[in-house]
């Protein structure tokens, strides 16, 4: 019996971390894409450098974007092309971030991360968003297939496609319920016997 529970609690509590996401943010044109993105906690999001010019990821402060650093938030330093920075999100809220390098930020570099659900009616021009703890390290593989909708600002805003977007409370698609599903069979078929 002992065994039985000792199983099924690593599974509980391996899985959402195996599953964990790595999500891409790029520079394009010196504005990053997507601008706004969701994630589970858990997940992680890259930006690499393929830009032709040097870039920082800066948290900024919680509400509107704005250009004002946070004090105490995140902040990649320069990094020169080829380089990227990565960051792992564990706690559901809203962050804020810009490029950090000269006046990339006042030409629009700025984007959001929705950490969880997003929050009713939320807006990253409003003043009712907050700002979520993080830490840094590292994730899974990185996702792909998204499409792209118009925001209010005129900058493409990509979400994730309904086959990579997070549908559950630890960020895992469909595909990704039915293996852990599976794989809680399998243990529970293992300890029957």
């Amino acid at each position: 019996m002992r065994f039985d529970i000792t199983v099924m609690a690593l599974v509980a509590f391996i899985t959402p971390s195996v599953l964990a996401k790595t999500w891409d943010v790029n520079v394009v044109n010196g504005l990053f894409s997507p601008q706004e993105l969701d994630i589970a906690p858990g997940d992680t999001v890259n930006w690499p450098n393929n830009d032709g010019a040097d870039h920082a990821i800066v948290e900024t402060n919680a509400g509107a974007r704005t250009c004002n650093s946070k004090a105490g938030g995140f902040n990649s330093g320069s990094k020169l092309k080829g380089q990227a920075y990565s960051r792992v999100f564990p706690t559901a809220g809203v962050v804020n971030y810009k490029d950090g390098i000269g006046a990339n930020c006042a030409k629009g570099a700025t984007g959001t991360i929705y950490v969880g659900p997003r929050p009713t009616g939320a807006d990253p021009n409003a003043s009712a968003t907050t700002s979520a703890t993080t830490s840094g390290g590292n994730g899974g593989p990185t996702s792909s297939g998204a499409t792209t909708t118009p925001s209010s600002t005129s900058q493409p805003v990509i979400t994730p496609s309904p086959t990579t977007r997070p549908n559950s409370a630890y960020g895992l698609s469909a595909s990704e319920n039915a293996l852990a599903l599976g794989a809680f069979c399998f243990v529970g078929v293992l300890i029957g016997l």
